[in-house]
């Protein structure tokens, strides 16, 4: 855990009214030594990087520079977890020597990764030293800006100690994809010690004017993969506005610390941030894979097209059944899924996932309890009008896509199939019954 540096202040901090026992500062200790250890050997390599003080010189008479706080922008990395960057707060004290990063963090590892699916990955506030927290930037050649904010002495010193303390809050500790990242909750961890003051944003960026969905497709524009990730999970909340802090990604956070501006109580107003200062150079710019969901959505539907023109030539129809298996299982995984993530785990929050209408498990029940009944192939046609009239109605929701809209085109067509060629094998069937029956009859 770093050490908060504490001067004399004719207020008392919140904290310091608060009190704390002996117990609660071991424990404190404890989780904070366990959340580092977990953090170095997972994450950070060994090797450290030599940083500079943000204000080097001696202590002024008012000791207004005794504490600095800061916020450390990252640019993206190349895994799909980093690819939207990373924010996190800095906090120097040059007197005593100590400078930490508190970066808001989830659990690693495959264990932390399925957690997060069901909604129940744990997040902390961890405190690294810089030199350390920025080695793996530099090792992945990532660029890292600084952003010098400009608070009184006392609220530098109520964030450190608030980060000090594991700011985050029980309501805060589940990772709740975007709404609690670490761009959202260093900015909302600023504005919480801002308490005499207010911050004025002074109008939020352009992309803050956007719904949900619309900003999430702006913030990974050049990941798609990404995006089709998030979109999958987003459901009615991509038509909806969250607080403007909860949809603050690594992008646009600078441009949000630059417009706003702290208020005091007589009015007066002095800019959010005093400078920017690149502390790594970008090294690599990592880029997106040229195989994109729509290029690979789109192959899978030229594939399917193919061998459904094919299989109408020459039948295949051992092939065909294995692809629409494949299909079956596929849809029913990703609808269970769906709907586990969208209406237990909470991942985005309880919500209607409007890509339940296609992937869901309905069909696998319909086909194993009335597949054998008469005229049972009208359900492919009703199933296909349903898969038609949901891509019709990309236009509706800002979660509708095209990547996923190809995947359901790819059913629509293996539904339209299987329609007509069992109504064919129906009429079929019935011509030689009817030949059959007359057979017998002349034989008579």
């Amino acid at each position: 855990m770093s050490k908060s540096c504490n001067i004399p202040l004719n207020t008392p901090s919140k904290i310091e009214r608060a009190g704390g026992s002996m117990t609660t500062r071991i424990k404190g200790i404890l989780c904070a030594l366990a959340i580092f250890l977990s953090f170095a050997t997972s994450a950070a390599p060994r090797d450290s990087v030599a940083v500079t003080w943000t204000h080097p010189g001696p202590l002024l008479p008012d000791s207004s520079n005794f504490v600095t706080a800061s916020v450390l922008v990252a640019s993206p990395g190349e895994a799909i977890y980093s690819q939207l960057g990373h924010a996190a707060l800095r906090m120097e004290c040059p007197v005593h020597n100590l400078d930490y990063c508190f970066s808001f963090e989830e659990e690693a590892g495959m264990g932390g990764i399925l957690k997060f699916f069901v909604g129940k990955t744990d997040a902390h506030m961890m405190a690294v030293p810089t030199a350390q927290f920025l080695s793996n930037f530099k090792k992945e050649g990532r660029q890292v800006k600084q952003y010098t904010l400009n608070l009184t002495l006392h609220e530098e010193q109520e964030l450190w100690r608030l980060l000090d303390n594991d700011y985050v809050d029980e309501n805060l500790r589940h990772f709740n994809f975007l709404q609690n990242n670490c761009s959202s909750v260093s900015l909302m961890a600023i504005e919480n010690v801002v308490v005499d003051e207010t911050i004025d944003f002074n109008g939020w960026p352009e992309p803050f004017k956007l719904i949900n969905g619309a900003i999430m497709k702006h913030q990974t524009r050049e990941w798609p993969w990404l995006q089709f990730l998030c979109l999958t999970f987003l459901g009615t909340e991509g038509d909806l506005f969250w607080e403007q802090e909860q949809r603050t990604g690594p992008e646009l956070l600078p441009l949000v610390l630059k417009k706003a501006s702290i208020v005091a109580a007589d009015g007066s107003s002095r800019p959010m941030v005093t400078g920017e200062k690149e502390i790594l150079p970008l090294v690599n710019r990592f880029e997106a894979s040229r195989l994109t969901p729509t290029v690979a959505f789109g192959a899978l539907l030229l594939v399917v097209v193919l061998f459904t023109l094919a299989q109408l030539k020459w039948k295949l129809c051992r092939a065909g059944r294995v692809l629409d298996i494949m299909l079956m299982v596929l849809v029913t995984a990703m609808g269970l899924f769906l709907i586990y993530t969208s209406f237990v785990s909470g991942l985005f929050g309880k919500h209607w996932n409007w890509y339940l209408i296609p992937f869901n498990p309905l069909p696998l029940i319909i086909w194993l309890i009335w597949r054998k009944r008469k005229g049972f192939y009208k359900v492919y046609l009703l199933y296909t009008v349903v898969l038609v009239l949901f891509i019709l109605a990309t236009p509706l929701s800002q979660q509708l896509d095209l990547p996923h809209q190809l995947i359901t085109a790819t059913l629509a067509v293996r539904c339209l199939f299987n329609y007509y060629d069992s109504k064919r094998n129906a009429a079929t069937a019935v011509i030689m019954t009817k030949t059959k029956n007359k057979n017998i009859k002349n034989k008579k």
